[in-house]
């Protein structure tokens, strides 16, 4: 994406950007390199005001541009951003299509944003930036968008690595230990093609209040799989008094972002659905039979 069509962010410059400027200028022994100075610093003081805004840690005072002798020897506009490395900040003056970048800025630069003045340098605008340059100048009409450069600077989330203990924080008191819920006899069926490190409980689900209500074991079983997804794993069992599942019923799983549904048939044991979600995302489970229904909730 090109700048062409963006509207370009603008920042206004306070006394303390020219205090800055005026200082580190009146230190060169030429008119020219003072007003070098001064352009570098206004641009580079201007984006350390814009990623302090957006929360981004720059570090002034580690900069080429910011060392009295290396911007006395060096045309240097860099800034640094911690753990992420220099941004060079070019100035572009009224008029300018295009920044020229001398030799000592093509290199060791994770980006080049291109700072245009306005007339009476009371504020300056980000015009974009380009990542990488193959030559010493390159075309503002060929900038990219600044929001591009911010995408990569800002930091990425903290993801607290989840532990297999935190699973079992997602059952309360109404689910129990598997074994106190399935008959002996339908282990036999679980056929779990997992790891060994899995959370599993268990509770028996009633569909309807009448004296025709059916009664089904409903299983869950937890592990932690690939990419911090959370797997899971949902069986509906029947009840210690019945070989088979009602004809009929039906298990659906409901994600944030997809579903799916099995129904059991004649002589069927169990059914059962497997699946991961990221952690945090809302898992939906319902058991119906006819019109009765009932729903569980789980967060991954």
């Amino acid at each position: 994406m090109t700048n062409q069509n963006m509207q370009n962010l603008e920042i206004t410059l306070g006394i303390e950007a020219h205090r800055f400027a005026s200082k580190f200028a009146a230190e060169q022994a030429t008119t020219a390199k003072s007003k070098q100075v001064y352009f570098n610093t206004l641009a580079v003081y201007a984006v350390h005001r814009y990623l302090k805004y957006l929360g981004i840690d720059t570090d002034l005072n580690e900069s080429d541009c910011w060392n009295p002798i290396l911007r006395h020897q060096w045309n240097v506009a860099d800034l640094v951003v911690p753990d992420i490395g220099r941004l060079e900040c070019r100035p572009v003056l009224p008029g300018e299509t295009t920044v020229s970048l001398p030799p000592e800025v093509t290199e060791d630069r994770i980006g080049y944003l291109a700072i245009q003045f306005s007339e009476h340098l009371d504020q300056v605008q980000l015009l974009g930036f380009a990542k990488a340059v193959v030559a010493d100048v390159i075309e503002v009409s060929r900038l990219r968008s600044v929001d591009d450069l911010i995408g990569e600077l800002s930091p990425l989330p903290v993801v607290n690595p989840l532990k297999l203990k935190d699973l079992e924080k997602l059952f309360d008191d109404t689910w129990q230990a598997v074994d106190a819920v399935l008959a002996p006899r339908q282990f036999a069926f679980r056929n779990l093609e997992i790891n060994d490190d899995v959370i599993e409980r268990a509770k028996k689900i009633t569909l309807g209040l009448s004296a025709d209500s059916q009664q089904v074991d409903l299983v869950v079983s937890q592990w932690l799989a690939e990419n911090q997804e959370v797997g899971f794993l949902f069986q509906v069992h029947p009840t210690e008094k019945n070989e088979f599942l009602p004809l009929g019923l039906k298990l659906k799983v409901m994600l944030e972002s997809d579903s799916e549904e099995v129904e059991a048939q004649e002589a069927d044991s169990w059914i059962q659905i497997a699946l991961t979600e990221l952690p945090g995302k809302l898992v939906t489970v319902q058991i119906y039979l006819n019109d009765e229904s009932v729903t569980e909730e789980f967060v991954a």
